[in-house]
């Protein structure tokens, strides 16, 4: 079974699929949770290229999302599938038709391009529809919370690091003590581990800055909330998408879900 879960940004596809997954496994079934972009080397040539800030032209972004998605196809959808196992993916060809045509793109083009992916249809596909004016307060809420993890492992990093030089200057000339070397060495160690993860969680908003947030001119602005709305407009064009009220709790968004799951044949 091939499930899809869409969305405009701050909608709650992440929390939604890792819901999914962890429910289903715990129902006995062997399951893949995947995302596009993925881990691919195209995909990681997207997600730079996108990190990089440039200004890309929404047709070649297009290009290189459908080409991330055949990889993604033919080397963990596929092989998943034939193995007999539930695939999961947040994100589809819905995604790049309904972000890219916002951006001026033509939807006949794209869905042209993104016909070996129309050929592979999911058993369903989930849109968690939720208007613009809910979404962003959740965006600018996880904006929030990574500024605070930044400054909070930049604080402990800075403590870190005096502590690391105090024991250093205290171990001068005392090389010989086995307890003064161990300190230092649980110092550095004790660093090195703050210095990676503060190195995580910007890659962790770095995905969600620019992989979440479309590149373009109105993500920037105050007309991002209009981008949205036609984002969402986009996603409600499409005949083969399962809405789900994407504005209730969490709790009740999965309830819906799961209602939904257990009708398919």
């Amino acid at each position: 079974m091939f499930l899809v879960i869409e969305g405009i940004d701050g909608c709650g596809k992440s929390t939604q699929a890792k819901l999914l997954y962890e429910w289903l496994v715990e129902e006995g079934y062997d399951t893949l949770l995947t995302a596009e972009p993925t881990n691919s080397i195209i995909g990681k040539c997207l997600k730079a290229t996108l990190s990089s800030g440039v200004r890309i032209d929404p047709h070649a972004l297009a290009l290189l999302f459908t080409s991330d998605r055949y990889e993604h196809i033919k080397k963990e959808i596929e092989p998943a599938l034939r193995d007999k196992k539930i695939v999961i993916s947040e994100r589809y060809y819905h995604s790049t038709i309904a972000y890219q045509s916002a951006q001026g793109v033509d939807r006949d083009w794209l869905l042209d391009i993104n016909s070996f992916a129309i050929e592979k249809k999911p058993d369903i596909v989930f849109l968690l529809d939720i208007p613009p004016e809910s979404a962003i307060p959740k965006i600018q809420e996880k904006d929030k919370k990574f500024r605070d993890v930044i400054d909070r492992l930049d604080r402990e990093i800075e403590a870190a690091r005096k502590f690391f030089q105090n024991n250093r200057k205290a171990l001068y000339g005392k090389l010989q003590q086995k307890q003064a070397i161990e300190r230092i060495k649980e110092s550095e160690k004790r660093l090195d581990e703050l210095e990676k993860k503060r190195d995580m969680e910007i890659s962790k908003y770095i995905k969600f800055e620019k992989f979440e947030r479309p590149t373009t001119l109105e993500a920037e602005t105050s007309k991002y909330n209009v981008f949205l709305e036609k984002v969402r407009e986009n996603y409600l064009k499409f005949d083969d998408i399962t809405r789900i009220d994407g504005t209730k709790s969490i709790d009740l968004v999965f309830d819906d879900i799961k209602k939904a799951l257990k009708k398919l044949p």
